[in-house]
């Protein structure tokens, strides 16, 4: 009987251990990478957590495109000089030749190859003018772009070896601040950009203190090569918007020919993002900055009223969203012309481009790409016939200031981060 009650607390702690050991061995195992032959490491051992995340890094996927009805790759490209918020337009000379112009008016020429590679250093958008009776030289230069806060260059149109710039610009007889459209020549040999002359500038000038807010400015090309849409703000002078002696929340339809202008539409509050003429169908598109919530896209016809500051789905910031601002019908557009679509609350509606029907994909085709660029979004807007259907997202995490689109679908998105994107051939 001793022996057997000797026997029995060794065998109740060899259970133990037997379990014990069991426990270790299996927590081993699944600290300890399988060995296969091939691998780097012969030996086993433990990863520390740092380790396991390098091993397991991939390379970050390209941003894309992406549609229901297809995805485009896109290649981001960091410019090769640096531009201040809001960034300014650019132009395609050829196919991987670039124009630039950044927000104070400098030109920059860029080349495309396995990078962006600056053709020669930016130079000012300056006219020459007369010297004074004291000055030993013939001429010289003045720089045209007024450049502070908000102001500076708007957008720029290129036809041929022409360019039109528009922007803010400093009347010093006046002494205020106007939007001005100016004609420039393009070198494309020597990379240089020289003053032609002066072709529009609104009215009146704004004396106050300007910041550049709701200036407008976007050109587009009409139905010929003589004709130019220009969008204008409303300075944040809404008052001033239905005054008919005023430019100001208008679009200005100018003849290259003939060098006059006129009013097109008017009643628009920040028309700054987008100005589209689409030819096969004559039909002119705008985007135009709502107050709080009421960003529009606005299919523009001759003679419209468009309502600003009157009417707008939106409401100002200032107000609580029910009181009258200048005899504003929240909520509605009664009596004025309504906007295509409308988007609630905004998105910081930006710049414009049509997909070609020649595009890759057939599924795009005549839909219109609209940035966000306070929500950092861009849309496709499913269009049939003058009728938008609907906003589908289908790129975020890019603030893009300029869309340009070409006749095989390539897209050139440029943002306000110093890039370029331009979408790769699948």
């Amino acid at each position: 009987m001793l022996y057997l009650n000797f026997l029995s607390p060794l065998k109740l702690f060899s259970k133990y251990a037997f379990l014990a050991l069991f426990w270790l061995l299996l927590c081993w195992h699944m600290l300890v990478p399988e060995v296969h032959a091939g691998d780097e490491e012969t030996t086993p051992r433990l990863l520390l957590s740092g380790e396991e995340a390098e091993q397991g890094k991939k390379a970050p996927e390209p941003p894309r495109i992406s549609s229901v009805f297809g995805t485009q790759t896109l290649k981001v490209y960091p410019l090769p000089f640096e531009d201040q918020y809001p960034s300014g337009p650019f132009e395609r000379l050829d196919k991987h030749l670039f124009l630039f112009i950044s927000k104070c008016g400098d030109v920059y020429f860029v080349r495309q190859n396995e990078a962006m590679e600056l053709v020669k250093p930016g130079k000012p958008l300056t006219k020459f003018i007369p010297g004074g009776e004291t000055s030993d030289d013939e001429s010289s230069s003045k720089q045209l772009v007024y450049c502070k806060e908000l102001s500076g260059v708007k957008d720029s149109l290129l036809i041929g070896k022409t360019l039109y710039v528009a922007y803010t610009a400093w009347d010093d007889v006046s002494n205020g601040v106007r939007l001005a459209v100016s004609e420039f020549e393009v070198d494309i040999e020597n990379s240089e950009v020289s003053f032609d002359r002066e072709i529009y500038i609104s009215r009146p000038a704004i004396k106050e203190p300007i910041l550049g807010h709701q200036v407008g400015g976007k050109l587009a090309l009409g139905e010929n090569d003589r004709t130019l849409y220009l969008s204008i703000g409303d300075f944040s002078k809404p008052e001033r918007v239905q005054d008919k002696t005023t430019s100001l929340g208008k679009v200005i339809r100018i003849s290259l020919q003939q060098l006059s202008a006129e009013v097109y539409a008017s009643g628009f509050r920040s028309p700054s993002g987008g100005l589209f003429y689409d030819k096969e169908s004559n039909e002119l598109w705008l985007t135009d900055h709502g107050p709080r919530g009421g960003d529009e896209i606005n299919l523009v016809k001759r003679g419209k009223n468009y309502g600003w500051p009157i009417v707008s789905y939106g409401t100002i910031y200032e107000r609580d969203g029910m009181s009258g601002y200048y005899g504003n019908k929240f909520n509605s557009h009664e009596g004025y012309e309504k906007p295509a679509m409308t988007f609630v609350p905004s998105i910081g509606v930006g710049p414009l481009a049509k997909y070609p029907a020649t595009g890759r994909n057939d599924f795009w085709d005549n839909d219109l790409f609209v940035a966000g660029m306070g929500n950092t979004t861009l849309y496709r807007v499913r269009k049939e016939g003058v009728n938008l259907v609907y906003a589908e997202p289908v790129l975020s995490d890019y603030r893009i200031r300029a869309i340009q689109i070409d006749q095989n679908g390539t897209f050139y998105l440029k943002t306000d981060h110093n890039q370029l994107l331009i979408s790769e051939q699948e």
